[in-house]
């Protein structure tokens, strides 16, 4: 099936790097490929994932949500009448760190949630997961996925790899990020962004150069080239108590293709 083609068109919204994204309504609702206005296509947004792939996002975001992964913790207020709630905030990174000397890091090295145990089902399900939505990506928009490869051919050795295709993942519960730019990823990847949520509007991802919302469902599917273009999430607001929305996403990093 051939899936439409949305054309990104300059329509900037006018937020800058580090500006918090207001509430703004999505105007990308469907099924779509993402393409610059010379044609080259550059994304992907799916509304419904394939059952497998979702089988396997339903697992590693359950398991995100338990105390058997280990998470970075913020909290803030949830937005709901009872101004004494708070809304959990965390992330977990696997794959692939770079070095970071301001950190007393200069090396890289594999994120340490690698070695919990209790961590296990999720990794595996977030590497599998991996591996099936870029054959996905693949399927739907095979220009894109050219475009992947050839760029993180000689930026991206097997060693820092993760999922084949990337080097690292993130997931973030209920972090609606200002806007900014991935100018550490490697020029001409994508990241891939899948969403779980329930109980909970916004979390929307705007891209302010084209003017354009994604309605991030759950289970939808967003393929983007995050290092070219601004970018943030709109406020996450919990319908009823425990409301989240969490996104896990793949990446690749430019910082390991000297290290072999």
């Amino acid at each position: 099936m051939t899936l439409p083609i949305v054309t990104l068109t300059p329509n900037d919204s006018g937020l800058k790097i580090g500006d918090a994204v207001p509430h703004i309504e999505p105007n990308v609702h469907d099924t779509c490929i993402l393409a610059d206005r010379d044609g080259t296509q550059v994304g992907l947004f799916l509304t419904e994932l394939p059952k497998d792939l979702l089988n396997l996002m339903n697992i590693a975001d359950t398991e995100l949500r338990t105390k058997r992964v280990p998470k970075s913790d913020m909290r803030r207020s949830s937005g709901l009448h009872d101004q004494s709630a708070e809304v959990k905030q965390y992330s977990a990174i696997l794959g692939s760190c770079p070095p970071k000397p301001h950190m007393r890091r200069p090396y890289p090295s594999r994120s340490s949630v690698h070695g919990v145990t209790s961590a296990k089902t999720f990794c595996r399900a977030m590497s599998a997961a991996g591996l099936k939505a870029f054959e996905v990506l693949r399927t739907n928009a095979p220009q894109v996925v050219e475009g992947h490869l050839k760029s993180i051919k000689t930026r991206v050795p097997e060693k820092w790899s993760f999922s084949n295709h990337f080097t690292s993942t993130i997931s973030n519960c209920n972090i609606a990020a200002a806007v900014h730019q991935d100018h550490a990823n490697v020029k001409g990847a994508v990241n891939i962004i899948i969403t779980k949520r329930r109980n909970s509007t916004g979390g929307n991802l705007h891209v302010p150069e084209f003017g354009a919302t994604f309605d991030q469902v759950d289970g939808s599917m967003l393929v983007y080239p995050a290092y070219r273009n601004r970018h943030g999430v709109t406020p996450i607001v919990p319908t009823h108590q425990g409301g989240y929305r969490n996104s896990h996403v793949w990446y690749a990093l430019d910082s390991f293709a000297s290290l072999g």
